[in-house]
């Protein structure tokens, strides 16, 4: 039982730990980020470009999700739309570039190759639908 009670709180620490890191980084990350920055980004870029470039970022962002989640509240808070902050988290979720060679090997090449056009596509509808509905 000792043991079992041991091991438990060696993993509960380095997934403390490691999750704090994560945060740490998300929220030092959104301290660079500025209102001016922001205003600059939605004058020059149209939205349905910011939800390409959103889904795009959040495709080859590392990590768990929960990592973005602090940045992601600061850039709501400086006004970007909720159909980009959609598009980035689906992003991240549907276009999982590590699990590409796992489904080329289970499934052949085309599959994950279909799948990422399709949630490209899937996950631009969303960031434009949330756009018109909520924005």
């Amino acid at each position: 039982m000792q043991l079992v009670l041991r091991y438990f709180f060696y993993q509960t620490r380095k997934t403390l730990f490691l999750v704090g890191a994560g945060l740490l980084f998300a929220l030092t990350l959104s301290s660079f980020i500025d209102e001016h920055m922001v205003d600059a980004l939605k004058q020059n870029i149209s939205v349905p470009l910011q939800i390409l470039y959103a889904e795009l970022i959040g495709f080859v962002s590392p990590g768990p999700r929960y990592i973005l989640y602090p940045l992601l509240a600061t850039l709501h808070d400086y006004g970007i739309g909720t159909g980009v902050i959609v598009a980035l988290i689906s992003g991240h979720v549907l276009i999982e570039p590590s699990t590409f060679f796992v489904e080329i090997g289970f499934f052949g090449y085309r599959f994950p190759l279909k799948r990422f056009f399709i949630s490209l596509v899937v996950t631009f509808l969303a960031g434009l639908l949330t756009t018109f509905l909520i924005d």
